[in-house]
């Protein structure tokens, strides 16, 4: 092996020194080394190797490699004392400790540096695999007795509850990043633990001592030959030194551990691998949220990010994988662990439900279908059900616009469904007043909580100069979405372009049905899915909100309000949102009507300067993530009903009785 081999070129500032302690088995650290050759991270980095009295061919391999840096101690010094004689030596910012017997995979530097981009993490470890793409750690759990685990052990790589990056008790010593001015305020490994084991996990107690984090990053993946080096039986050589080293551990961090679980189920592992001082949720959805595609992922985004400021272990559950990338990395990198398979969801609530705070299903479907399993392995949780909107209440106003018999009656067997999920709930959201005083007439004992879209302004000085045209923006897996842009460019936009002929509807959103592309032509434009709507609401002079039916708020009235563009839309767009027609926005339920607003927006510009950023304040004052966070925060103090109700009402009962 050569430097033109390795190619870890020398750096005069490397950013990184990645530290390999050594002792023989060059076979080992050659490999390591060309791994980290052929990985491709673009993190300015240097390589220290220390040999600690090597005895095999591994001093003069070294000695032929140029472009990494050797260092030799003069006693065999054992892990604690090589890595401590490496980081004596090193000028990177951050100490990456990294075993000789390991392999790295592409990013594994990188994604390292990514979360050391934010000032209170002070250490991070990678996700450890062995030679056959299992699981070996995805982050440490240290016990009240002073005992490990190593969370995720024989899982396969793709396992959901290890993908998350999240606070951990310890990370390996292994694969190890940490501040260098830290390390060296804590005096480096602690000698006591010399030769090896539970360095590692004593460093990262005095991290966290200290005032920092310890995170695990799982995209960083290093696989790891265990035992190679050290050997893997526990009661000989080196490995001794665990039960040793344990009892030195235990009785320095005797106070902190006082803190600790003790391992006594399932429920303590479940715990104890997340740092989360508030608990565990469970959140139930159909999908993975797609914030960027339709208002309803928007808003549940926005609730997992204030669960998790709160303070919890997040859980996202979700029925189908559709566009799961690259949504469900973002999440898994905010600290939310995705369970996709109904193996991991049910293995989860098996073995975790007893630890839950809360649960939150959202939707009728999933509701249902959780219900019995929720009521069974979590009867202490705190039960929501989300209603995300009304079905029942949506489906009965699409049967009245469309005169369907058929729509009627599968909107009431939708609210045997919803009346149930209501009934066994402690605590339901509805995301209006409406919904909330509709509720109150129907079931008068629910206890009904609004949790509203999460909005706020985004443009506060609109330009009118370089506007033209009208924009619809929605989301068309959502059927009012699919009728309103139908009634728009069929019948609004004829009585518009009678009288402005260039006028132009541009049709935006995510799943744009062949039917809506088939109305391409003069005055209409199926765009379909823009992966940045700033620029389209930076130039449209009008937002069109033509819903003829629906429930809950409307995300496209409110995201129009946050860039400052006028709205012309329904009464059913702007229910219970608490905006004044005629000066926040402007209303009309016949084609006439909307078209008239339109073309006034399009040509009187005292009209538009006039409307454009008007109901921003009410956007704040009803749509705030403070308004939000208030209402989780309460909720999840209510004590659950014991024991759980959950008996689904078998009437096909109608939902008019109350709601007109």
């Amino acid at each position: 092996m050569t430097s033109d081999n390795l190619r870890t070129a020398v750096v005069e500032r490397p950013l990184v020194s990645v530290v390999i302690p050594v002792h023989g088995k060059w076979h080992l650290t050659e490999r390591c080394l060309r791994s980290i050759s052929a990985a491709g991270d673009v993190t300015p980095r240097e390589v220290i190797v220390v040999d600690d009295q090597s005895r095999d061919e591994t001093p003069l391999r070294l000695a032929e490699l140029t472009d990494v840096r050797s260092v030799r101690t003069p006693t065999n010094l054992g892990f604690v004392g090589a890595c401590n004689t490496g980081a004596a030596v090193a000028r990177g910012d951050v100490l990456f400790f990294l075993n000789n017997d390991t392999e790295v995979h592409e990013g594994w530097l990188d994604r390292i540096v990514d979360v050391l981009d934010d000032p209170t993490v002070g250490a991070v470890g990678s996700l450890l695999v062995g030679p056959d793409g299992t699981v070996q750690e995805s982050g440490g759990i240290i016990f009240a007795d002073g005992s490990g685990w190593n969370f995720g052990r024989g899982e396969p790589m793709g396992f959901g509850p290890t993908r998350a990056r999240r606070d951990v008790d310890y990370c390996s010593g292994a694969a190890l990043a940490v501040r260098r001015p830290l390390f060296e305020d804590l005096g480096g490994f602690d000698s006591r633990y010399s030769p090896a084991y539970y360095e590692d996990t004593d460093l990262c107690f005095a991290v966290r001592d200290a005032g920092y984090r310890v995170v695990l990053q799982p995209l960083s993946v290093v696989t790891h030959l265990e035992g190679a080096s050290n050997g893997a039986e526990g009661e000989g050589g080196l490995k001794r030194f665990q039960k040793v080293n344990r009892v030195v551990f235990a009785n320095k961090w005797r106070d902190v551990l006082g803190t600790h679980r003790l391992h006594r189920s399932s429920v303590d592992v479940w715990d104890g691998s997340n740092r989360a001082p508030a608990g565990m949720i469970l959140v139930v959805e159909p999908v993975v949220p797609t914030p960027d595609r339709d208002s309803g992922s928007r808003r549940m985004w926005a609730i997992l990010e204030e669960l998790l400021d709160l303070g919890h272990a997040v859980y996202l559950a979700v029925g189908e994988f559709v566009a799961i990338e690259p949504y469900r990395t973002q999440l898994e990198q905010m600290g939310v662990t995705v369970l996709e398979s109904r193996h991991e969801q049910q293995q989860f609530l098996e073995q975790a439900g007893a630890g839950l705070k809360a649960v939150i299903l959202c939707r009728p479907p999933m509701a249902w279908n959780y219900l019995e399993s929720v009521g069974r392995y979590a009867p202490q949780a705190t039960l929501v059900y989300d209603t995300v909107d009304l079905h029942a209440l949506r489906m009965s106003r699409q049967a009245d616009v469309e005169r369907s018999a058929e729509l009627l009656d599968q909107a009431q067997l939708m609210w045997v469904r919803e009346r149930a999920a209501i009934e066994a709930a402690d605590v339901t959201f509805v995301v209006s007043e409406t919904e909330r005083t509709w509720l109150a007439d129907v079931m008068p004992t629910a206890d009904v909580r609004v949790v509203s879209n999460i909005h706020s302004p985004i443009v506060d000085a609109p330009v009118m100069e370089g506007r033209r045209d009208v924009i619809f923006v929605g989301g068309y897996l959502h059927p009012p979405n699919v009728d309103a842009a139908r009634w728009a460019a069929t019948e609004i936009m004829p009585l518009v372009r009678s009288r402005l002929p260039e006028a132009t509807l541009h049709l935006l959103g995510s799943y744009l049905p062949e039917e809506l592309e088939a109305l391409a032509g003069p005055g209409v434009d199926p765009v379909g899915w823009a992966p940045d709507l700033a620029p389209w609401y930076r130039n449209a002079r009008v937002v069109l909100a033509p819903l003829r039916y629906g429930a809950g708020v409307k995300g496209k009235v409110a995201e129009a309000i946050e860039h400052a563009v006028p709205v012309v839309g329904t009464s059913v767009a702007f229910e219970a949102m608490g905006f004044e027609y005629g000066v926040d926005v402007l209303c009309g339920d016949t084609a006439t009507e909307i078209a008239e607003h339109v073309v006034t927006l399009l040509t009187d510009d005292d009209v538009w300067m006039a409307m454009a950023g008007r109901g921003q304040a009410t956007l704040e004052r009803k749509f705030s993530s403070k308004a939000a966070r208030r209402v989780l925060e309460e909720t999840l103090a209510v004590e659950p009903r014991r024991p759980r109700r959950f008996e689904p009402a078998l009437s096909r009962e109608t939902i008019r009785g109350g709601a007109e």
